[in-house]
């Protein structure tokens, strides 16, 4: 992931809302936009990043707990 990428949150209940969606949260459908790496010190894995929500800026957020946004889905 890079800065401008699309992203979206990974649900909250993790796999349980493939076959249970009414478990997603309003977070889990947001969609923002990676504005900034993020630099944490004492992490050898620095994959943390600055993102536009909706409402508001997240000040740091794992790249783990994030899913690209795909605009060119195959159909």
């Amino acid at each position: 992931m890079k800065v401008g990428d699309l992203v979206k949150r990974k649900p909250a209940w993790g796999e349980w809302v493939k076959h249970n969606p009414w478990m997603y949260t309003d977070k889990d459908l947001e969609i923002g936009v990676i504005i900034e790496r993020v630099h944490i010190p004492g992490k050898r894995e620095n994959k943390a990043f600055k993102i536009l929500w909706p409402n508001g800026i997240s000040e740091s957020t794992w790249e783990y707990d994030l899913e690209k946004v795909n605009e060119h889905k195959s159909r």
